[in-house]
């Protein structure tokens, strides 16, 4: 039996434990009355440590736990006052000041400093560290360097006056910095906490499973049960407590969506983190009030191993790419709550218009496998799709499996894996073809396409372009919307062309949330600071 299933069956018997004294009233009902929210969560998180993971279901528990300098607006995602009450911009856009909150402390009631931050933000940039969220805090003074192990820390431009006063300097404006600041890796970390269980820049250090983590969020840690359920309590200590509403949350890595939409209907969860894809059309006919389906700046789809053949070949990629009916899949299987895509980069962002480069030509896609060497699959070898076990994916990958089967002659085999282990045999390498999914960390293009610089740390593909680097180097460097937007516009072209990634739709959010919850805003980014969520508690809300 796999961990998946383990950990699906696991976790829906700790919620059905809970809720076996409950007569008539269901577990969500009863944990509306004492003010604890319900989450399905998708996944057993490998590590809290937001330096090292790049999960959104990790971000969505770090949240909770952690607070940066600014904390995202529930609806329309302003930066608004977090461990800072208030900041300066200097005129050139090039020198950021906060200042910190007095009342600001560690959840052991430790206080909390400006040098919490910088010893943070050097951690995250650390080349030890070698983190995929570094390139968020790339646009600082020196950071380049000091990531790639060019320079030391004294290099960046972070400093702290004094302890509740920070300065950041940056190479070039950047009018999303202060948005990029509410990502939960930019949040401190407790540097004590981090040194009890190993070096500070070591991946491996287990210090977020420690019995008393510390953080500086409005809830922490009451307990972990792996594969079960994490509970997190209200934080008393948090500066603005007198405001939080909610008591406690409680997660529950469900991966199985079917398996979460039972616990769901059946009254044990408030909210999923996804909807199965034939439920969609039912619960629309219906206007059902708990399905919530808003447009969401993210993209999935599939990474061509370039380092392994046969994907180093550019014309067999792109005729992978050509083969992939994207609108019938959008239609037919994803329920329409998905777009199909036809760039990287989904639209949306400001005033940046992606290059619609991608698209379905199955003639074209049948003459470049044959000039690849393989005319009507003849001599295709063996390869894998990679992907992590859910219904929808093994949906997705079995469609797209048939398409390259009667398009292209070819066998594609399917290979799932539990989560924790799709993502180290990601990281490896050891794949053809594996699945991929990207959510914005702020609203630009750069939060896609660095993705595939030749020294980001995601770049998964191994594809490195020195065209496509030149192209957003330019970006990084210029000094005018337009001119920025026409270079990344120029670098996504080299890499759709390329078909190192070929794109399968566009996200929108697609979750069930009860009635009960208040305060759930829909947003691009699908964030949702649990300070600002409300329970109502009452038979009339049980789930339907």
């Amino acid at each position: 039996m796999t961990l998946p299933r383990l950990a699906s069956k696991a976790a829906l018997a700790a919620i059905l434990i809970l809720s076996a004294c409950a007569k008539r009233e269901t577990q969500a009902e009863r944990a509306a009355k004492d003010g604890i929210l319900l989450l399905g969560n998708k996944i057993e998180p490998g590590t809290l440590d937001p330096h090292v993971s790049t999960s959104v279901e990790v971000f969505g528990i770090c949240f909770a736990l952690f607070e940066g300098l600014v904390v995202p607006h529930p609806s329309t995602l302003e930066p608004l006052p977090g461990v800072a009450e208030s900041w300066d911009i200097s005129p050139d856009g090039l020198r950021y000041t906060f200042k910190l909150r007095k009342n600001a402390c560690w959840s052991d009631a430790s206080p909390l400093t400006s040098t919490d931050f910088v010893f943070s933000w050097q951690r995250l940039l650390s080349p030890d560290m070698a983190s995929g969220n570094a390139v968020l805090l790339m646009d600082i003074r020196g950071a380049r360097e000091y990531a790639s192990g060019k320079a030391d820390a004294t290099s960046l431009g972070i400093s702290a006056p004094d302890a509740h006063t920070l300065v950041v300097e940056l190479v070039r404006p950047t009018p999303w910095f202060l948005n990029i600041l509410s990502h939960p890796s930019a949040a401190p970390l407790p540097r004590a906490c981090i040194e009890k269980t190993g070096s500070t820049n070591d991946r491996s250090n287990g210090w977020t499973r420690s019995a008393d983590l510390v953080g500086n969020g409005p809830f922490v840690m009451q307990s972990w049960q792996p594969y079960q359920m994490m509970e997190l309590r209200k934080n008393p200590l948090y500066w603005d407590a007198d405001n939080v509403a909610l008591n406690g949350l409680r997660f529950f890595p469900i991966e199985s969506i079917n398996t979460e939409a039972m616990a769901y209907r059946g009254g044990q969860l408030h909210v999923t983190q996804a909807v199965p894809i034939s439920d969609i059309p039912r619960m629309k006919a219906a206007a059902d009030p708990a399905l919530r389906i808003a447009p969401y700046l993210g993209v999935y789809y599939y990474i061509a191993n370039t380092a392994k053949p046969p994907l180093d070949n550019e014309k067999l990629r792109q005729a992978l790419s050509l083969a992939i009916d994207r609108k019938t899949l959008a239609a037919r299987l994803l329920g329409d709550a998905q777009s199909p895509a036809n760039s990287f980069t989904p639209n949306g962002i400001g005033s940046y218009l992606p290059p619609a480069i991608v698209r379905t030509d199955t003639d074209k896609a049948r003459e470049l496998l044959a000039e690849a060497g393989y005319p009507g699959g003849r001599g295709f070898p063996t390869i894998e799709l990679l992907f992590n076990t859910s219904e929808n994916q093994m949906k997705i990958a079995e469609a797209v499996q048939a398409m390259w089967k009667q398009e292209l002659g070819i066998d594609v085999q399917l290979r799932n894996e539990d989560f924790n282990s799709y993502i180290g045999s990601r990281n490896r390498g050891s794949f053809h073809l594996a699945r991929g999914s990207w959510v914005a960390d702020y609203p630009s293009p750069a939060s896609f396409l660095d993705l595939w610089r030749s020294d980001a740390p995601n770049n998964f593909a191994r594809w490195d372009d020195a065209a496509y680097d030149s192209c957003m180097n330019q970006a990084a460097l210029a000094a005018h919307t337009q001119e920025r937007n026409s270079a990344y516009a120029a670098a996504e072209s080299i890499l759709l062309e390329s078909a190192c990634i070929i794109p399968i739709y566009h996200y929108n959010s697609a979750r069930m949330v009860s009635t009960m919850v208040e305060g759930w805003e829909n947003n691009v980014m699908d964030w949702h600071p649990y300070k600002f969520i409300r329970l109502k508690a009452g038979q009339e809300n049980a789930n339907k």
